[in-house]
């Protein structure tokens, strides 16, 4: 009974740790600064619903053209910072000179947009996401999250090594003590 418990923790713990790592190289890789490389964002509203759950991790990809009907991640109106988005589907596309200007709305919401978005505010579009991976993403990225990340794999390897010095310590032993009685 011992032994499969800690056969099931070990496996669990092996598996978060996986997990853990898969979603550490893709935030990784989508920090890379490579050109039309994808973005990962959370969504933190239901405007999307259903479609894109709150909480939800959005991949979002930069597209030469955007088409009505997309789903696409902008720099909101007002943003204190390019990190302050706005992902909503295109229902209306105009020229204003020499740039698109995109009507957005919310599949959840009733009204459009106030504003129109201009085509260089727009970071990307949606090509899939993972629900309520979003919140996990959010969490990694504090203090706390990214010491989490760091610490849980470390404290996993430090444990298993603790456990595989004691029972090398107890085979030594046991030789020694077979040693003497001869």
């Amino acid at each position: 009974m011992k032994i499969k418990f800690r056969k099931i923790l070990l496996y669990s713990a092996n598996t978060l740790v996986i997990i853990l790592l898969l979603i550490g190289l893709l935030v990784a890789i989508s920090l890379l600064p490579i050109k039309n490389n994808y973005k990962l964002y959370s969504v933190m509203s239901g405007s999307m619903k259903p479609y894109i759950p709150v909480g939800s991790l959005a991949v979002i990809v930069p597209s030469p053209t955007y088409q009505q009907g997309d789903v696409i991640t902008f720099i909101s109106h007002g943003a204190k910072s390019d990190a302050d988005t706005t992902t909503h589907r295109i229902t209306n596309i105009a020229r204003d000179g020499n740039q698109n200007l995109f009507t957005t709305k919310g599949d959840a919401n009733e009204d459009a947009d106030a504003k129109p978005v201009l085509e260089n505010r727009v970071i990307g579009k949606y090509i899939g996401g993972i629900a309520l991976a979003g919140y996990l993403l959010r969490y990694l990225i504090t203090l706390p999250g990214l010491i989490g990340l760091i610490a849980i794999p470390a404290l996993i390897i430090i444990a298993e090594e603790i456990k595989n010095i004691i029972t090398e310590l107890k085979r030594n032993k046991q030789r020694r003590n077979f040693a003497l009685e001869r």
